[in-house]
């Protein structure tokens, strides 16, 4: 091959390298073909199904004598006294807490926040069904009692407030009624566990949403809160079949 057959191959070989180089890059650039917009997108619905096919289903209740978290907390906080001690302790602080989240609901729908409202009347309403549980058996017991007066409460920012909600909720979770599980367990009163121990279960899930709402507080979602009237449990959107404390099935819960 002569020189200037030479120069004129290589010349070749080196732009037909750089226009495939470049349609290469293109090509990446370029829309994705209908075949693969489809297969991407078939991809990607097939991970929102698999996603949103996730459904809380449950089957069995929990159980305070097998549980794994039903310890109290260190340094407990709580005063432990007779079964019937402890319920009426339990009223008083249920009372307090139905109080305080109603009166925070209002502040809430004043502050500019109707999602924050809904949670908190919602919760408010669930500490009611645990002081109707408690007041039974406290009544059965002494049937001179009578339920607290209903006391004053602080109002402060609704962020404030539901970290003051989650507090007392956690506080209950895990020392108080554990504190009074373990008592009734001691004295064997069977129905005293059973109510302690759903009010339990009910508190750690309303810490929970009060949680979730702090952090959420500027970018709120609009999902509906239902509430178990059996047992105070709350649940938040729709992905659910019943409560998984008490097994109501969602058709029976209230809507927020």
């Amino acid at each position: 091959m002569s020189e200037l057959s030479r120069r004129d191959f290589m010349k070749g070989a080196v732009v037909g390298t750089a226009a495939i180089s470049a349609a290469g890059l293109f090509a990446g650039c370029a829309p994705k073909s209908s075949a693969s917009s489809s297969s991407s997108t078939g991809s990607s619905s097939s991970a929102t199904t698999s996603t949103a096919s996730y459904v809380l289903d449950p089957k069995t209740m929990p159980d305070a004598s097998t549980g794994h978290n039903f310890d109290v907390a260190p340094e407990s906080k709580t005063t432990v006294g007779t079964t019937l001690e402890n319920l009426k302790s339990a009223i008083v602080g249920e009372t307090a807490a139905t109080t305080k989240y109603a009166t925070w609901a209002q502040a809430a729908e004043k502050e500019g926040f109707p999602e924050l409202k809904r949670l908190f009347s919602c919760t408010s309403d669930a500490e009611k069904i645990h002081i109707e549980l408690e007041y039974a058996l406290a009544s059965k017991l002494d049937p001179s009692y009578q339920k607290p007066a209903i006391p004053e409460v602080p109002t402060y920012t609704s962020g404030t407030n539901l970290i003051e909600a989650a507090n007392g909720e956690i506080y209950e979770t895990s020392d108080m009624y554990p504190s009074f599980i373990k008592a009734a367990q001691a004295e064997g009163n069977s129905e005293a566990v059973q109510i302690f121990t759903r009010a339990k279960l009910a508190e750690a899930y309303h810490a929970e949403r009060y949680l979730n709402a702090y952090s959420m507080i500027d970018t709120p979602s609009d999902e509906t809160y239902y509430l178990c009237p059996v047992c105070g449990y709350i649940h938040k959107g729709e992905d659910f079949t019943a409560c998984p404390i008490c097994l109501t099935p969602k058709a029976s819960f209230k809507a927020y």
